[in-house]
């Protein structure tokens, strides 16, 4: 179990952040050694040239011979960043003092840097922004002067990499040197601070302090890596047709020279005589609603409408043909997105970045509907209500035609509004998983982190195999469970960490009097330090007597070597520097970087509120919402009302995909009419 944190100030609070934010740093290339090291390779497999090998070379030993050297220097300049963070500007494109020419290696790096932040800032802003909003609160707590108080944004990636970027020049590194390893550390920097964010957040939402309210504001949602919006395509189709003088083949057309005589009209000036149709389902199938843009159409060409105009109507009906004959969406939803055809096609010729911007008001709108259908069907208890809402949206848009982007915005805002409330009393049922899955996510990543450590050390600091056996089934559990309990690096868990370093260093034979002095004196403190964490966990005493003894045996081997049992010691770590043909022999070894696996890139990029189709049904399930999205992977899911519910990690729903039992759709209901349009007008012009 998590104990609420024993910090009863804000003041104390705050300086925990900065610890367990510094303490994360100050372990980063311990614990990122390989990663870093195997994407070097890789790039150097793509770039053997000279220049590039010799970069590569510097990077490569000073990661192989002073890890610990570069995280301390990464933790020392952020920790002065904190102490002055006018020195670290904290926003991307803050003017420079004075303007200053640079040269070509000082502007790559500086490139190098606002890259990587804006990735990461990109990536990590699901994560960033609760975690700010609960730091903002503890700020307002603090009593006294607040004029040294930081911006959360003072923790983001930003002056992050800053810090990186003057800790890597103050190791002697070369700009060149530095931009290249700051090129090579994304995965693992971004692992880092993922998990550091998750774990300050959880931490803080343990805090317990009166005056602490955290503004009530809805978790953004991470960014989707994905292709590029499809309706860039769908523009520019829109452009060629009207460049061309007619309306495209989507429509069947003809083209507008053919009106000999007809003088253009702009179209978004006739709209005021079209009013929206009465709901309801009139199309001859007596299902799908009528399509009034076909309608509009045929009096558009007749009135001589210029062929741009022409072009945005034809693609437009395109687009609400797919959308009200899109099966996912039951027939109630579609007459009310039916009535937003005249205002959408008002929107599209004002700006027709509406094909292009899947963040557009009006097609978030429309989008919302969509995951409105899923949520609130037809049958459901809810279904009535949702409805209601619904019609209210539209009512919102249409009754404000001369604004019509304003309006989308309002009828958006209010619908979410209301879904997000809906969502917090679905969610109050599926507290209990949530907090099981957050749970289990600490231990797997407290023991990550731990044997991380663990193995740092054992490649630095050569020790038996006795004693490493006995360190990763005794100290990486408690380790773990300190984790747990102070959900994140805690004092304690650093305590242990630094408990871990110094027995290392203690079975590691003095190179001196002075040592080896210093190292008996300090075997009692780290032997109580031992004891403490293992009966913590519960140790019997006949386990406490083999665990020291393994320890034992190798201190003694250079306390009193004629007595001690010398056993061969395990160690990987060479610090010696690498030459350039063994840099050739490594990178001829690294095979290609293969393509990520789809399926399992499709479930890493579900966010809450996404769904999931299974056949055959999944505990119970045909489709499934995501309800929550752990750090480490792991998904729960739930019904529309949040009450059967199970947790599948994305592995395990990456295979589900992969044997075709299950299928995640576009989420987005214009991007799937969108795709289908494009379709549509590839194959119409074949």
């Amino acid at each position: 179990m998590n104990t609420k944190p024993a910090l009863s100030t804000p003041d104390a609070l705050l300086h925990e952040v900065d610890a367990r934010m510094t303490q994360a740093l100050d372990n980063f290339f311990q614990r990122s050694r390989i990663a870093i090291q195997d994407t070097i390779f890789r790039v150097l497999a793509d770039r053997m040239d000279t220049p590039h090998v010799a970069t590569g070379q510097t990077c490569l030993d000073l990661l192989n011979a002073s890890p610990e050297a570069l995280s301390a220097a990464f933790a020392d300049q952020f920790r002065r960043h904190l102490a002055r963070p006018e020195t670290f500007p904290s926003h991307h494109g803050d003017p420079a003092p004075e303007l200053q020419l640079v040269d070509d290696d000082t502007l790559k790096r500086q490139l190098a840097e606002e890259k990587l932040a804006a990735d990461m800032t990109d990536t990590l802003r699901a994560d960033m922004l609760p975690l700010f909003r609960r730091i903002q609160a503890v700020q307002r707590a603090k009593q006294g002067n607040n004029t040294n108080l930081n911006h959360p944004d003072a923790y983001g990636p930003l002056p992050v990499v800053r810090a990186l970027s003057r800790a890597l020049d103050s190791q002697g590194m070369s700009s060149a040197c530095g931009t290249f390893l700051l090129e090579c550390v994304r995965a693992p920097l971004l692992d880092t601070l993922k998990h550091t964010y998750t774990a300050l957040n959880q931490f803080l939402g343990m805090v317990d302090l009166p005056d602490l309210r955290v503004p009530d504001a809805p978790r953004p949602s991470p960014s989707r890596r994905s292709e590029p919006d499809v309706g860039h395509d769908v523009l520019a189709h829109i452009q060629a047709a009207s460049a061309a003088g007619g309306t495209g083949p989507a429509s069947g057309g003809f083209p507008t020279g053919l009106l000999q005589g007809a003088t253009p009209r702009s179209l978004v000036d006739s709209l005021s005589d079209w009013h929206a149709f009465p709901p309801g389902p009139t199309s001859a199938d007596g299902e799908t609603p009528a399509l009034v843009l076909r309608q509009l159409q045929q009096d558009a060409r007749q009135a001589g409408t210029g062929s741009f105009d022409l072009a945005i109507l034809d693609a437009l009906a395109g687009l609400f043909e797919f959308i009200l004959d899109d099966p996912a969406v039951s027939p109630n939803y579609k007459v009310e997105i039916a009535h937003l055809q005249i205002p959408a096609l008002r929107v599209a010729l004002i700006s027709p970045e509406f094909f292009s911007d899947d963040q557009h008001p009006a097609r978030q709108l429309i989008d919302l509907m969509g995951q409105f259908s899923r949520r609130f069907p037809e049958g459901d208890a809810t279904h009535h209500s949702a409805l209601e809402q619904i019609h209210t949206a539209c009512a919102t848009v249409l009754d404000d035609a001369d604004h019509p982007n304003e309006a989308f915005a309002r009828a958006h805002n209010a619908l979410a509004a209301w879904l997000a409330g809906e969502d917090a009393r679905t969610e109050a049922a599926l507290n209990a998983e949530v907090a099981h899955l957050e749970q289990i996510e600490r231990q797997e990543l407290g023991t990550l982190l731990a044997l991380e450590n663990l193995n740092d050390l054992t490649e630095r600091y050569p020790a038996p195999e006795s004693v490493l056996r006995r360190l990763e089934t005794a100290w990486v559990p408690h380790m773990a469970s300190l984790y747990v309990a102070e959900s994140g690096e805690g004092p304690d868990w650093r305590a242990a960490c630094q408990t871990l370093q110094n027995l290392f260093l203690s079975l590691q034979t003095p190179d001196s009097d002075t040592t080896r002095e210093t190292r008996l004196q300090s075997i009692p403190a780290i032997n109580a330090a031992l004891r403490q964490g293992l009966l913590a966990q519960g140790a019997e005493p006949a386990q406490l007597k083999d665990f020291f003894s393994a320890i034992t045996a190798t201190q003694e081997c250079w306390i009193r070597p004629a007595l001690g049992h010398r056993e061969a010691r395990v160690s990987t770590f060479i610090p010696k520097r690498i030459s350039q043909a063994q840099i050739e022999s490594f990178a001829d070894q690294v095979p290609a970087p293969q393509e990520n696996d789809p399926a399992l890139l499709q479930a890493q990029q579900l966010i809450e509120g996404d769904w999931v189709d299974f056949d055959p049904p999944y505990e119970g399930l045909a489709t499934a919402r995501v309800a929550w999205v752990g750090v480490r992977g792991y998904l729960l899911f739930c019904d529309s009302e949040g009450e059967q519910r199970f947790s599948l990690d994305c592995e395990g729903l990456a295979v589900e995909i992969r044997t075709g039992r299950a299928r995640i759709p576009e989420q987005s209901l214009t991007r799937n009419a969108m795709l289908r349009l494009k379709d549509s007008l590839v194959n119409s012009r074949t």
